[in-house]
């Protein structure tokens, strides 16, 4: 069903059908892109630490932490009238702050996580406090950016490294970061990596132009390129663009229309390997090990580990290609059940991927993680 768009008003019932659609299929457009306009923001600043049992900062070499350190005193109405005072103090640690605002914006008052690293050489912040440290935008060519948020609280240690950590709700919004996805009258969807590709480019503008209909407009949305796809945005609705941008993203998706490439997401860390349904490989011969492996011949196709025989044609075991692909293609998860079976590493299954990328004989993209 179409929802028709006149020149005056979007009508509240395709807002309706778009948002009870959601829950039917569990994937809309809102779960595909995001929006150009609304992005991340950083803010940063450097702060000092306080309240560290030895572990600081050590200023006997250099004064890069102590001036900074004199001029907080100062601020609190004890000046020093040296820095040599401070020469010794290992219970502070000038740190490096960043405070990351949502894609939505942020507005006056707004807390949020801040993350806190050495800046210098302290060896631990266990134990410390940040000391108020304003946030301001990364501007390298700005005499003084403004303040846009400040920064102060227990340091959270996450992990086993000891010079980095994290304040719960530490920063603190003081001016407002809005964003606005509508530009010329329009809004662009970008494409998460892994949905981006031309096919799911002109599959996403497709599904918008079937739903909605704006009169006197042939095709509402158009593909740009491969990552991005160019929305108009009803006259009428430009000034208050919410109620046309929530029916938009809430447009539902049919899962089976996804279209990505041939993918495998490797974790070298975890051990974890995801292929999708479409991985094929192409006809090769792999030796790794003591274990050895064939699909260059149906009749030969075989994974065998330590202590097997010379294979013959007789003993060979087959992999069986996808019924719905030529012989001569074999689903790579047809040959990690066999690796599997051989009780062969993960480790080895990993580094055998990517050298089948290597070979050519992999038809996929592999992502790192």
């Amino acid at each position: 069903m179409k929802q028709i768009l006149s020149g005056f008003a979007l009508p509240v019932m395709a807002v309706i059908i778009a948002l009870g659609a959601k829950t039917a299929t569990a994937t809309s457009v809102q779960d595909l892109v995001r929006m150009k306009g609304q992005d991340r923001v950083f803010l940063q600043g450097l702060g000092l630490v306080v309240g560290l049992a030895g572990t600081g900062d050590s200023s006997k070499d250099s004064w890069v932490m102590t001036k900074p350190y004199a001029m907080l005193l100062e601020n609190l109405g004890d000046p020093v009238t040296s820095l040599n005072e401070l020469k010794k103090a290992d219970a502070i640690a000038l740190v490096y702050v960043t405070m990351e605002v949502p894609e939505f914006g942020a507005v006056d008052g707004d807390q949020m996580d801040v993350q806190i690293e050495t800046a210098y050489n302290a060896t631990s912040l266990e134990g410390g406090r940040l000391v108020f440290s304003p946030l301001r935008l990364p501007a390298p060519h700005a005499a003084n950016p403004p303040l846009m948020a400040y920064a102060q609280g227990k340091i959270i240690l996450e992990g086993t490294d000891l010079t980095s950590g994290r304040v719960r709700n530490g920063g603190q919004m003081v001016r407002d970061i809005k964003t606005n996805p509508v530009s010329n009258g329009r809004v662009e969807l970008i494409l998460k990596d892994e949905y981006a590709g031309y096919p799911m480019a002109a599959r996403l503008a497709d599904i918008v132009n079937s739903t909605f209909e704006f009169s006197g407009v042939d095709r509402l949305a158009a593909a740009e390129n491969a990552k991005s796809v160019d929305v108009l945005v009803p006259t009428a609705d430009r000034a208050d663009p919410a109620p046309f941008i929530a029916a938009l993203l809430n447009t539902p998706v049919d899962p089976t229309l996804i279209e990505v490439g041939a993918r495998i997401v490797i974790n070298e860390q975890t051990g974890t390997i995801i292929v999708t349904k479409d991985v094929e490989i192409g006809p090769v011969a792999i030796s790794h090990a003591n274990m050895r492996m064939n699909s260059i011949s149906p009749e030969y196709e075989l994974v065998f580990g330590q202590g097997a025989a010379e294979p013959t044609q007789g003993t060979w075991i087959g992999l069986d290609a996808r019924k719905d692909a030529p012989r001569e293609s074999t689903h790579l998860n047809t040959m990690l059940e066999q690796m599997r079976g051989m009780n062969v590493p993960v480790k080895d299954q990993i580094q055998i991927i990517y050298e089948l990328q290597r070979s050519g004989a992999l038809h996929a993209e592999i992502i790192s993680e």
